[in-house]
């Protein structure tokens, strides 16, 4: 009997047609894509002739790709589409039918599953067609990013900047009211608020600039911008927030994207040596945050409410720059509106009905802390004295604390423990602050699973996934795993969830602040008294299905250096167009143990970057390729939230020491020069994977 060949269905083809293939025997579909032409010649059979035998050979239909249901495209999304090469055509109630180059291939099968709740029907198709046929289907979905970079390349081309006897960079009224740069600005701030972004980064550079959006708090790329558009671009916002007469610029300027969906817009600008960055800061004043709304759970949700219920006391609410403190803080005033509140603020960003909200300004000459101690004239019950920035404003909080008030402040440590000490550090006595200070609540934010395209976790499918071994190391099951659809702008996540420590100041913690305890004994007596770590609390959010601890380790940094072998880490990818170099660089990695996947273009390995379902360990680069450059694809890898912590090793014959800087610069974590010896780029390996917190054996 005929032992079936262990060999991928498509080389056993080429091997009898006389060509010999160096295909792995689970190919990706850029491998296919590639060779498919290949066999075919060697089969000397047409492409359309090819893809007949081939289907004859599986029993199954030739697929029409210009014939697809719209409806049926949107059940796979076009990254699923993308990394297995497959077209959905048509549904049924129980059946999807797809058109494929490779009907072997397991992983689609399991995706088309999951994703449509479907079993798929396979037809037959060439790479190429489904290829052409991917670009129509799925580009009423990329119409915005299409269009946006339409835009800015018409504002760059535009002609209008002036040139005055004071230098370039003066814009006329009628240049600032140019339909292309009118667009252009209203199409970027409307796709931010639409895209539930909290800030918009339009950045300055000597070559190319870029937007970015913040969104779940990840600054997430939106598209390049030429000098000549950043600078007409910028003018156009420096004009909606600062210039329009009837206008006041403390108020920010409204942005509305269609329906109900508005925002407040706060623009500031820093002159920098290649132009103006602006920050944007998108608000919702009247969307005042809840406690309930927040998403507090557990053990935590009950100290912040019993904290909350007290009459008095000192809460220190923590937290770096975007950790959730500023929602916290209007959170916690909203529950307490039915006292009398009075809130002291640089700039009041909510408005929260039935609290005194009062701008602090420092034009008047008068300190904040004077202006804490005059409030305090209208005995309220509650009072939020901002941030505590310095030793007068510090004792003015702990005196109205003493004297029966509950008082909310802020500032900006990284855990509950750091908060007591930046007072103690202030100049407060410890012992004194034991009797005003009620609890401290320390914030970070991790984002949330979209509930639309999260998977379950699968041990066997996600082995060699790095949300399997990050979880491995720390001895916890996740639960769902992000994937990314329209809905959660292909993140995998929707929203952000608060990560919190607690720390109540118990009688035990009062008596120690009285013997001036170091950071490590509070700690200690936090924990003692129930206080859980920044850690457990997101962990067990991941045991929840609210998170994943790549999220976790993203925010918190808590996972340490694990070993693994070269065989277990995850598979390698080498990007190379010279097939000498391709066949050296691929032996070493080979030899160490490595499974290695091979692209031979910039194009092909950000398509397998992009769309594929390999967990790559590190990437290993040449630098001047034809196509995509080297600097070109790692710009790509950077960029991607996917991608962007992924070592990056660049290769180069190139003598121009510029090469290296500018590669550097750009984001790789090494830089090697052509010819290089096995030891040596096996040392640089090691080196930069111990780096990524991967200790690799020998």
């Amino acid at each position: 009997m005929t032992q079936p060949s262990s060999n991928h269905w498509l080389k056993d083809v080429a091997r009898h047609a006389g060509l010999d293939l160096d295909l792995p025997r689970r190919p990706p579909i850029t491998a296919i894509r590639s060779v498919w032409p290949e066999v075919a010649k060697a089969c000397r059979l047409s492409d359309d002739h090819f893809t007949q035998r081939v289907a004859g050979h599986f029993r199954i239909g030739v697929a029409n790709v210009a014939a697809y249901d719209p409806q049926a495209v949107r059940m796979i999304p076009e990254a699923v589409a993308r990394r297995y090469g497959i077209l959905p055509l048509s549904s049924a109630a129980d059946t999807l039918v797809i058109a494929t180059s490779d009907p072997t291939n397991r992983g689609a099968h399991k995706e088309i599953v999951a994703h449509s709740a479907r079993q798929p029907v396979f037809m037959l198709a060439s790479p190429a067609a489904i290829s052409m046929a991917l670009e129509r289907a799925y580009a009423p979905a990329r119409a915005p990013k299409n269009a946006l970079r339409t835009l800015v390349a018409r504002v760059a081309e535009s002609d209008f900047q002036v040139v005055t006897n004071q230098g370039k960079g003066l814009f006329t009224s009628f240049e600032l009211e140019d339909p292309a740069v009118v667009k252009l600005a209203d199409v970027i701030l409307q796709q931010g608020v639409r895209y539930r972004a909290t800030e918009i980064h339009i950045e300055p550079g000597a070559q190319q600039g870029r937007v970015r959006y913040r969104i779940d708090g990840v600054l997430q790329h939106v598209v390049d911008l030429p000098p000549t558009a950043h600078n007409r671009l910028v003018a156009r916002l420096r004009h909606l927030a600062f210039e329009r007469p009837d206008h006041n610029p403390d108020d920010g300027f409204l942005i509305e994207a269609g329906g109900e969906t508005s925002k407040t817009a706060h623009l500031l600008t820093t002159p920098t040596p290649d132009g103006e960055l602006v920050s944007i800061r998108l608000v919702d004043p009247n969307d005042v945050p809840s406690l309930d709304g927040l998403g507090f759970d557990g053990p935590e949700d009950r100290k912040i409410r019993q904290v909350l219920g007290r009459s008095e006391g000192l809460v220190l609410v923590t937290g770096p720059a975007r950790s959730g403190t500023t929602s916290f803080i209007y959170a916690a005033l909203s529950a307490l509106k039915n006292q009398s509140v009075i809130s002291l603020e640089g700039r009041p960003e909510t408005v929260v009905p039935g609290v005194t909200q009062i701008r602090y300004d420092p034009m008047t000459g008068i300190s904040f802390a004077e202006t804490l101690q005059q409030l305090l004239d209208r005995s309220p019950d509650v009072i939020h004295a901002g941030e505590i920035r310095d030793l007068p404003t510090a004792r003015i909080a702990l005196r109205t604390a003493v004297t029966g008030r509950k008082v909310l402040a802020t500032v900006h440590t990284s855990d509950a423990v750091s908060g007591i000490r930046r007072l103690i550090d202030m100049g407060l006595a410890p012992g004194r602050l034991g009797e005003s200070l009620h609890a401290v609540v320390s914030l970070r934010l991790v984002r949330r699973l979209c509930t639309e395209c999260a998977r379950p976790f699968d041990g066997e499918r996600d082995a060699k996934s790095r949300e399997a071994k990050l979880a491995s190391v720390l001895g916890i099951a996740p639960v769902s795993r992000a994937v990314g659809c329209k809905g959660c702008a292909g993140t995998g996540y929707r929203g952000q969830v608060p990560i919190p420590e607690v720390l109540v100041v118990t009688p035990e913690m009062k008596a120690l602040l009285g013997h001036s305890p170091n950071d490590m004994e509070l700690q200690r007596a936090a924990q003692a008294d129930g206080m859980r770590s920044f850690a457990e609390v997101g962990l067990d959010r991941v045991q929840k299905g609210d998170t994943t601890v790549e999220e976790i380790e993203r925010v918190l940094g808590i996972v340490p250096t694990r070993d693994e072998t070269a065989d277990s880490v995850g598979p390698v990818l080498v990007v190379e167009d010279e097939a000498e170099d391709m066949a050296l660089m691929s032996g070493v990695l080979r030899s160490i143990g490595f499974e290695v996947v091979e692209a031979r273009d910039g194009h092909a390995a950000a398509e397998l970057l992009e769309h594929g379902d390999e967990a790559f360990s590190f990437i290993l680069m040449d630098l001047y390729m034809p196509g995509m450059n080297g600097k070109e694809l790692l710009r790509s890898v950077r960029q991607s939230l996917a991608t962007q912590s992924l070592p990056v090793i660049v290769l180069t014959a190139s003598a121009n020491p510029r090469d290296e800087l500018e590669v550097l610069e750009a984001g790789a974590d090494d830089f090697l020069l052509k010819p290089v010896m096995a030891d040596r780029l096996e040392a640089r390996v090691r080196a930069v994977l111990r780096r990524s917190g991967v200790r690799l054996a020998k």
